[in-house]
């Protein structure tokens, strides 16, 4: 129960402290970073409206009507050419992404006739009131003021920026709003400001569906054709916290605080763009419908000279057609979360027209499924860290990211921002902190038991332990073993008459040898009584050799004492002898003892059988004895001399014994 409160606790703080790193300016823009991964993703081209297209004011364009209407920019008679194109398809609306902010005064030869200026203008002006279905551009990007006074009078001469537009509150404040030249406004059927905004990062991500100049407020150019589109009035718009209300349509906006040009800062709600896709889809084929400025009107000069056209004025019938400017130098290409370079302000504002029509739009989270996308995956990582190994919360934390991901890469196509910095975060941060659980509380008891149970084990034995640590069943079980006693020959009489100091560096040299012999074939040491050693083999952990191992070991042994006493005698010590027993069968091993003090032991007759066996080394004169069941045992080849039957104390009957030589 412990763990998993600590868990909980991991979660609960990884969560407070992922939230409030999330309000950092740097992870913020991580935020934004992933959610323009996300739409890239997302947004395939699929699904855009057919009933959007657009006209591009090209380089193309530019260069192919130079001959014809001079450079850029073109008089606005050469505008009037394609609204009366697009008035015999006729076209639902035309949403002009062009500023004509002063009258022309210059003069232009235009297909072999010169213009004045001001006739150019007037033609401009005369196509675009036949056609009454022209929106046009307003500027409202620009600071100042119109001969430092006040606006209010320029704007109110034009008809279609009196209208009252329900939105107190939630309109972008801006000091300067540059019209049409008055007469080309008073002939158009909307005006719509052209204003487009970047996130601090870069990109563009956000609309701003309505400014308010003084006492005007002026929708933007999407926005006012969506409205026209679908012949919602003003009085059936409305805002409120959190979303904007378009007749049916619903848009989501979010709340920002940006500098102000009456103060400190502003309040503005700006919504997110829907962006249906890239300028080209995968398959090269156009998010929106598009066609170069100059075939229009070329097309127009052919309906002029009674020719068939080659493009056909129908293809746009009951079409919105945005017409914009993508020519390189003339900036009116911006960059998007779509990363696949610059995106024209006319597909921008088709974009927008889109989400308004089809009800296609990109809303933030509620706060309950953004706390709950940051506490769920924490809470399953944690839970799995309370339970696994850290490799296992390690890959669980993983497969938990990457599930978030995925999962906040499809909200988004489902027009849902959730929030993916902060949850990814707060995974990160539960498994770090269920990571520093084990290492420095959980691991610090490993690291205490490794270092006890080091001393008694051999290293592999030690490591299959930790690795399994259900093989070594502790409280006692019956099992199948072999069980070495060791003693040393000739130390008690040597003991009575050397210096207790060299004694003791003999006894340590000769123990910490034979313990590197144990520990070498996969032994546990169980106790030192005196110079004697027992060892276990088969216990804890199961080991089908056990005998074999156990004789190895006493072969070794008289090995390592063999080199031992050939050291001494440099030294001058005196030589030592060993017995070995050695006996196999059931015994019960397991921890034994008291609450307080306990053991790591073997218990059993067959244990008593193998002390005695080291007993009878001396009246043999043998140095390793093993029985009968021992011998059964072993599967390797060793030099063994049977030395018949033997009557051994606390047994009823006699016991065969073997000695081995090698």
């Amino acid at each position: 129960m412990t763990r998993w409160l600590v868990a909980l606790a991991f979660v609960l703080t990884a969560v407070l402290l992922a939230g409030g790193l999330g309000r950092l300016t740097l992870l913020q823009t991580l935020e934004l970073k992933t959610y323009d991964a996300r739409m890239r993703a997302v947004a395939t081209g699929e699904g855009a409206s057919p009933g959007i297209a657009m006209v591009l004011i090209d380089d193309h364009s530019i260069r192919q009507l130079e001959p014809i209407v001079g450079r850029w920019p073109w008089p606005r008679l050469v505008h009037a050419v394609l609204v009366n194109f697009l008035a015999r398809g006729p076209a639902k609306l035309v949403v002009y992404d062009v500023l004509f902010s002063e009258a022309d005064k210059g003069r232009h030869d235009v297909l072999g006739t010169e213009w004045t200026g001001a006739e150019s203008d007037q033609a401009l002006v005369e196509a675009v009131q036949a056609a009454g279905n022209v929106i046009l551009a307003a500027e409202a990007s620009s600071e100042g003021t119109v001969n430092g006074g006040d606006t209010g009078p320029v704007l109110s001469g034009i008809p279609s920026l009196a209208t009252r537009w329900p939105v107190e509150g939630f309109a972008e404040k801006r000091p300067l709003l540059v019209p049409p030249f008055p007469a080309l406004a008073a002939a158009a059927r909307g005006i719509g400001h052209a204003r487009t905004v970047y996130d601090l990062d870069g990109p563009l991500r956000r609309s701003v569906p309505f400014v308010q100049v003084g006492d005007h407020v002026v929708p933007s150019l999407p926005v006012g054709a969506a409205l026209l589109a679908a012949g919602t009035p003003p009085a059936a718009v409305s805002a409120s916290r959190g979303q904007l209300k378009l007749g049916d349509a619903r848009v989501p906006w979010i709340e920002q605080v940006v500098p102000d040009y009456y103060g400190p800062a502003q309040t503005v709600w700006r919504p997110l763009v829907p962006f249906r896709g890239p300028t080209l889809k995968a398959d090269g084929q156009p998010t929106f419908r598009s066609y170069s400025f100059q075939d229009l009107f070329l097309a127009e000069q052919q309906l002029l000279a009674g020719e068939t056209p080659h493009l056909d004025p129908a293809a746009f019938k009951d079409q919105i057609v945005v017409v914009g400017v993508t020519a390189e130098g003339l900036r009116d290409l911006f960059t998007t979360p779509l990363g696949e370079g610059r995106m024209p302000g006319a597909e921008v504002h088709a974009n927008v027209i889109d989400g308004l029509l089809t009800g296609h739009a990109i809303a933030p989270a509620a706060p309950a499924p953004r706390l709950a996308m940051a506490v769920v995956p924490a809470l399953a990582v944690a839970a799995v860290g309370a339970a696994g190994a850290p490799w296992i919360t390690a890959a669980a934390a993983a497969v938990v990211s990457a599930a978030l991901v995925w999962y906040a890469t499809r909200a988004l196509g489902q027009g849902v921002w959730l929030p993916l910095v902060v949850p990814l975060l707060a995974v990160g941060l539960t498994f770090l902190a269920d990571l520093a659980w084990m290492y420095f509380v959980e691991g610090r008891e490993k690291r205490r038991v490794k270092r006890l149970f080091s001393r008694y084990v051999s290293k592999d034995v030690y490591q299959q332990l930790i690795a399994s640590p259900t093989d070594a069943v502790l409280g006692g079980e019956r099992r199948e073993m072999t069980v070495l006693f060791s003693d040393m020959r000739g130390f008690t009489t040597l003991s009575e008459s050397g210096e207790a100091e060299d004694l003791v560096r003999q006894l340590n040299q000769y123990f910490t040898r034979m313990v590197e012999v144990v520990f070498a074939h996969r032994g546990t040491v169980d106790k030192f009584v005196g110079d004697m050693v027992m060892a276990l083999y088969g216990a804890p952990l199961d080991d089908p050799d056990h005998a074999d191992h156990a004789v190895q070991t006493a072969l070794a042994m008289v090995k390592a004492l063999e080199q031992l006493n050939r050291l001494w005698a440099v030294e001058g010590r005196a030589a030592l002898d060993i017995g070995i027993g050695i006996n196999t069968g059931e015994m019960i091993a397991g921890n034994i003892g008291s609450d307080t003090i306990m053991s790591y032991t073997v218990i059993g007759d067959n244990v008593n059988l193998g002390a005695r066996l080291e007993s009878l080394n001396k009246d043999f004169g043998t140095r390793i004895l093993i029985s009968e069941a021992t011998r059964r045992q072993l599967k390797g080849q060793y030099d063994l001399r049977p030395l018949g039957d033997v009557m051994v104390k606390g047994k009823t009957k006699a016991v065969q014994v073997f000695e081995v030589r090698g």
